[in-house]
Parts: C-alpha cells; structure tokens; sequence
C-alpha cells in the first residue's frame, strides 16, 4: 500500500496493482480505514484508492472552512489530479462520499465511466415527496441534523440516546476538533444536497445499494431513481448503514460483474 499527500489535497493510500482505478470516498465524520472490509476483496481486480475527506481521518480539518460541496470536491479533485490518472475510474461513495462522488461525476464528464452510491440519504425537497410516510420520516432527519447543528456540546448521554435512531460518528465526541468539519458538512453537503439534479444530469452508468435495516435512508426516496434508464438498484435485505463484510461482499461482486 502506498500513501500519497499534498497541499491543497487530501490524503489518499493506493492499494492493489495495476488493473482499472477504483476510487472510494467514505461517509461523514469517518475515514478511509472503513473501507478495510471492500478493499481485499477488490484489490487484486482493481488498484483501489481511497481517500481521506476533508475534514476528517489524516486529512487536513481547517476549523475556518465552511465545508460545502465545493469545498470537499476541490480537495478531491486535486488529489485525484496528483495522481495522474491515465484512463476513466469507477467512482465510489459511501453515505456522504455517495453525494460528492455524483456532484462529481457531472463536473468531470470524461474521468468518471462509472459511478457506484452506496446508502446515498436521498432527501428530496418535501414538498415534493408524494408518499405521507416517506415525507415524515424525511422531516425527522432534517429536524434530527438541526438538533445536532445546533447543539454542539450535545452530551455523551444525549449521544447514546439517539444512537438507536441513527448510526453517529462516535469520532465526533472522542475527537473535538472534527466537530467543525461534521457540523459544516451535514449542513452544508447533506441537509442542502443536491443529488437529485446531479443524477438527473449524469450520463454514466449507476448503481445504488442500500441496506433494507439502513436507519438514515428513506426506501421512497430512492426508488424514486429507478426511473432513470442508467440507474440499477439493489437492495440488501438485513443490512444497516455500514460497511459489514457481507455488504462488502455484495459490493465486490457487483464490482466484478
């Protein structure tokens, strides 16, 4: 495994050889390090990079940063410059990293050949959303992320209360100083996410995956998607927001198709 930095990049680690590029973004206030169950399954197929977000992991977490969209897709983009790319990658994210990596692959058309959204939070503008339930369950995580904004000593006992109702970076309360970074991001980049239109204006092809047990997504939400004609879904029944050995299983394979 090699390592890569720079300035005004992120830190990334390369794994496997020299087969097509597979590059991994992760998932709000985590690291790369929780691709470790996908990345042995694929690295003798693909030479797999993953990258630290901004923010977050080794990666630089400048406190004065408003960590929108941009923001984190400038950091990207100059790290996958570095490391001169020759030919279209696969890109793949996971929850936050599945937001960016579509905002991604409409800006650079001709680097990205295919996109993989792994649990993306799909949450469509409410007044849009047609089915009661699913307009409901979506208001709680905005009201959910509101709390968390707006609280930013929220307790440890707070914490382990709402940790049934979602999956919380615990990295948040061990590590103060990624409280900026995940507080900016989930406004910024979650709350006001722009996946929608991003998949709208994507010519690539796609698959989303998500978990049946996955406590952050809204099922309506995503199957709204599957009228797109370049989007598959695929739904793991038993499978939460996380990257369990069987999801990185189940992501392999569909790899390897």
């Amino acid at each position: 495994m090699a390592h890569c930095a720079a300035h005004t990049a992120c830190i990334c680690a390369i794994h496997g050889g020299d087969g097509p590029v597979l590059v991994l973004l992760h998932g709000i206030a985590a690291n790369s390090d929780k691709w470790s169950p996908l990345v042995p399954l694929v690295q003798d197929h693909y030479r797999v990079i993953t990258i630290d977000l901004l923010g977050f992991g080794r990666s630089p977490k400048p406190q004065w940063d408003a960590y929108h969209l941009e923001d984190h897709l400038r950091h990207v983009h100059a790290t996958i410059r570095r490391l001169r790319l020759r030919e279209p990658f696969i890109l793949a994210g996971f929850s936050l990293g599945s937001l960016l990596a579509t905002r991604y692959a409409r800006q650079h058309l001709h680097s990205v050949q295919r996109l993989l959204l792994l649990s993306p939070p799909v949450y469509a503008p409410l007044y849009t959303i047609t089915s009661r339930a699913a307009r409901q369950r979506t208001a709680l995580y905005f009201r959910l992320y509101k709390f968390f904004r707006i609280h930013p000593r929220i307790t440890p006992r707070n914490f382990e209360r709402l940790k049934h109702i979602l999956p919380l970076p615990r990295s948040v309360i061990r590590n103060p100083i990624t409280w900026v970074p995940f507080e900016r991001t989930l406004e910024h980049c979650i709350e006001q996410q722009t996946i929608l239109e991003d998949i709208t204006s994507a010519t690539v092809p796609i698959d989303i995956m998500y978990g049946t047990l996955d406590s952050v997504i809204v099922p309506y939400n995503i199957e709204q998607l599957s009228g797109f004609v370049n989007v598959r879904i695929h739904r793991l029944s038993g499978v939460n927001h996380a990257i369990s050995k069987r999801y990185a299983s189940a992501v392999a394979k569909l790899l390897k198709r």
